[in-house]
Formats: structure tokens, C-alpha cells, sequence
């Protein structure tokens, strides 16, 4: 692997939390995002922050990703959050999710170059450390207006920029513009991240060539499979082992109870638990019974049942077959965070 190369995990609404983290991290993931969260339920005391702004005393490096439209909100929940013990502040101006760009935040934004602006020069003033923005390409074949935002952003005072390249309204469908992105790395002054369709190795050489960035966003791709670190970082290609995918379910479940209590663990959790198992080969019978576990007892009985007979030569009667895009197509798709999030960048980086 390249070792001037340096890989982010993005900010995924409903994955990138503590214990999916701390599975990253075993593979060289150094710096990596919190889920997205909302400056309004920030300043109404939301019950899901606490699991949100959670950090790990192990953890090396972690940006929190603020979302907002309404500068005042954004000036108050930024001075909440210079009291967390965050290395970085993200400002998301990328989700293109339809709950999000209806309330004129994420990807909404870009409609609204002046209120983005603004918003950004409110967080400037307000966060004592560094500043950063995701957001998206705005022409898939020009890449002035792009290069032209991009500018004005990093006139903002803004500490560095990722920039996912597609269209907000493609979602995470098509081809990443890197032409585009690499026009905003050789206008900028500033510290570029490329984010967009990395599934593999490849893939992440591509965008690397492609874009002429050394620093790289990973979404979509990591889900299920924090293995991807281990080929990004440390260059080890296998696919994991059965003994491997049981013991990191394992882990990351276990690390979700304890986060978020049994009941809620598992309501969020089951497309978590279901993305380690489709386009394995493991029996469909068990994956359906995980995909309605409600506790940890229950858990436990299938997961010991998946431990004993392992995965088989072939699927079984439904498509468990990479897709064209290089992800599996039966796993179910994070709500975009670009994250994540371009994630997990169909539905992140």
C-alpha cells in the first residue's frame, strides 16, 4: 500500500458509532468520524447524543460531524461541543438523504450557497479547533462552480475539505467525477479528501489517481467488513475467515448493548448484524432468525448456530452475489450520512 496514503472512516448515521469504530481501528483506522448529528436535537437535549458523542479513551483521533442550516443553532450547539473532547468539527454539506434535504440541511445546502457560507462562517468564529466540511461536487462535467464554492469555503477559514464526487441528486448511483475533485485539490490551498465508491484496494487506487488525492474517504465500503482496512492500511487482501466474521459480529454487538442497552441495541442493530452475514453464504434460515433477535440470549442462540455450521460452498436460493457497484446486494444500505458518509455513499463517502 501506498504509505503516504491516509484513510478516514466517514460519518454514517446509524454505523460509524463507538463499537463499529473500535472494530476499524484493530485493522490501522486512525482517524475516523462520529454518526451525524443534528445541531437541533444537540441544543434539545435528544436522547440519542450520549451514544452519539461517545469516545473511546483508546481512541486516537475522532471529528464529531455537526449537520444545521440555522446559523444560531449551529453557533450554540458548536460552543456545546468545544467542551467534548473531539480532535475536529465536521460540518455536513453532503447528505443527500430526502429527510435531511427537506429541512434544508446536508446536501440542501448547496441550493443556498450564501446561507451554506454563512453557516460556515458562524462555526468559524465559534469551534476552537479545526474546521472541516463535506460536501459535494455541483457539475459532473464543469468543474468551475465546484472549484469556484470550494474557494469561497476554504475563504471562510475552513481547515480542510472532503468532497464526495457525485451529484447530490445521484445519491450514491453512477461514476465519481474525480476530474472534478482533482480541480478542487489544485485550486486549494487546503488539506483535500477524496470520498466515493471505495469497496476495495482497487478501488481506492483509482480514486486516488483519479482525484491526484492522498487522502481518502471511506463510507459504504467498510460496512460489515472492517477487513477493508486491513487491505487499504495494511495491505492484506484475504477475505475473512468464518472464525473471523464470528468474533467481529461478536464484538460489535456486544460493544452495541453496552452502549445503547439490550432493547435498543437490537432494533437499531439488526441491519448491523445482517451486513456481516449476506454475501457470505451463511444459510438464509439463520440470517432471517438474526434479522428478529430482540435480546442477547436470543442472539446468542443463533449466533452459536452460525458459529457451528459455518457458511456453505454455495448460497442458498437468494442473491448473495457482489453487484456490479461492488458491495452486496442483499446487505441493506445505511441511511446516506456521506456518509458513510459517503455512509455507510445508493443510499456516509
Amino acid at each position: 500500500m501506498t504509505p503516504t496514503r491516509t484513510y478516514f472512516l466517514a460519518p454514517l448515521a446509524g454505523y460509524s458509532d463507538l463499537p463499529f469504530r473500535r472494530c476499524c481501528r484493530r485493522f490501522g483506522l486512525v482517524y475516523a468520524h462520529t454518526p451525524l448529528l443534528d445541531a437541533g436535537a444537540l441544543l434539545h437535549h435528544d436522547s440519542e447524543n450520549r451514544e452519539i458523542l461517545a469516545r473511546g479513551d483508546d481512541e486516537p483521533w475522532l471529528a464529531v460531524q455537526l449537520m444545521g442550516c440555522r446559523p444560531d443553532d449551529l453557533r450554540q450547539a458548536a460552543a456545546i461541543l468545544n467542551d467534548y473532547p473531539f480532535d475536529a468539527l465536521d460540518f455536513n454539506m453532503g447528505c443527500p438523504v430526502r429527510k435531511v434535504m427537506q429541512r434544508n440541511a446536508g446536501a440542501a445546502l448547496l441550493k443556498t450557497p450564501e446561507l451554506a457560507l454563512d453557516c460556515v462562517r458562524v462555526l468559524r468564529d465559534v469551534v476552537k479547533k479545526p474546521l472541516t466540511v463535506k460536501t459535494r461536487i455541483l457539475s459532473e462535467t464543469d468543474p468551475d462552480a465546484t472549484v469556484r464554492f470550494c474557494l469561497a469555503l476554504q475563504d471562510c477559514g475552513i481547515d480542510g475539505l472532503t468532497i464526495h464526487g457525485r451529484l447530490p441528486q445521484r445519491i450514491y448511483a453512477g461514476p465519481v467525477a474525480m476530474a472534478v475533485i482533482k480541480a478542487v485539490r489544485e485550486a486549494l490551498s487546503i488539506p483535500v479528501t477524496a470520498n466515493g465508491g471505495i469497496f476495495t484496494a482497487a478501488d481506492a487506487d483509482a480514486l486516488a489517481t483519479g482525484s491526484g488525492c492522498d487522502r481518502l474517504m471511506v463510507a459504504r465500503g467498510a460496512i460489515g467488513n472492517p477487513w477493508l482496512f486491513r487491505e487499504l492500511i495494511q495491505g492484506l487482501a484475504a477475505a475473512p475467515t468464518h472464525a473471523e466474521i464470528c468474533a467481529m459480529l461478536l464484538q460489535q454487538v456486544a460493544g452495541m448493548v453496552e452502549l445503547y442497552g439490550e432493547e435498543r441495541a437490537f432494533l437499531a442493530g439488526r441491519k448491523i448484524i445482517l451486513s456481516y452475514l449476506c454475501g457470505r453464504g451463511y444459510r438464509r434460515r439463520l440470517r432471517a432468525q438474526m434479522a428478529i433477535v430482540k435480546t442477547m440470549a436470543e442472539f446468542l442462540a443463533v449466533f452459536r448456530q452460525i458459529e457451528a455450521e459455518g457458511p456453505l460452498a454455495a448460497t442458498d436460493g437468494v442473491s448473495d452475489t457482489p453487484d456490479l457497484a461492488g458491495h452486496r446486494s442483499d446487505v441493506e444500505q445505511p441511511p446516506a450520512t456521506d456518509g458513510v458518509s459517503d455512509t455507510p455513499d445508493q443510499h456516509v463517502p
